[in-house]
């Protein structure tokens, strides 16, 4: 009994330590893929072009119809900085406005500032197709001195079919695979008794 309880602390210990690190690390799913501390911040978020309201994911976009892309970038230096922010469209979209693919930025120390690309999904997407639904995923790199520090995408699907979220993932399913896992592991564990 008391190997069962030791196994199922160490365990447990894996699984919460492993919490709190995925929770520090920003974007899971739609958004930021980096977890790095390089003293800036990438953050890249969609929105209608008559909302403020930006998003990891926007659904429903129709032909004809543009958005925005918003990049927020962060200085968490104790020095001005140039960086520069590059954003390769996917073939489906073309940019309409705004900052042009590769943008050179100084932020000052201990500072952020805001971005706009206005975009909309290129018309030959919805020739001859009918009721469907297509989503891309757009990343943005930040580099400093050819060095690329940070990314952050962001998500725009289109068509005229209905919107479906694919499943999410994160510390939940961990849990649930390691419960799996304590289980099998005490059965065999009382076997050997």
């Amino acid at each position: 009994m008391k190997k069962i309880i030791f196994i199922n602390l160490i365990v447990a210990s894996f699984v919460f330590t492993s919490g709190v690190a995925l929770a520090d690390c920003s974007g899971a799913y739609y958004g930021s893929s980096s977890c790095s501390d390089s003293g800036f911040n990438l953050t890249k978020r969609v929105s209608r072009n008559d909302s403020t309201e930006t998003k990891e994911k926007l659904t429903g976009i129709k032909k004809g119809e543009t958005f925005k892309y918003t990049f927020k970038i962060d200085n968490k230096t104790d020095e001005n900085k140039t960086l520069k922010l590059i954003d390769n469209l996917p073939s489906e979209l073309e940019r309409v406005g705004g900052i042009g693919f590769t943008e050179e930025v100084t932020i000052n120390k201990n500072d952020s500032a805001k971005l706009t690309m206005e975009v909309k999904v290129k018309d030959s997407e919805f020739e001859n197709k009918k009721d469907f639904e297509k989503c891309v995923v757009n990343t943005a790199y930040l580099f400093k001195d050819s060095v690329k520090k940070e990314s952050s995408s962001a998500t725009v699907c289109f068509g005229e079919g209905t919107a479906k979220d694919l499943p999410t993932t994160g510390p939940s399913d961990i849990l649930g695979v390691v419960g799996t896992l304590l289980i099998g592991l005490g059965s065999i564990i009382s076997r050997k008794k």
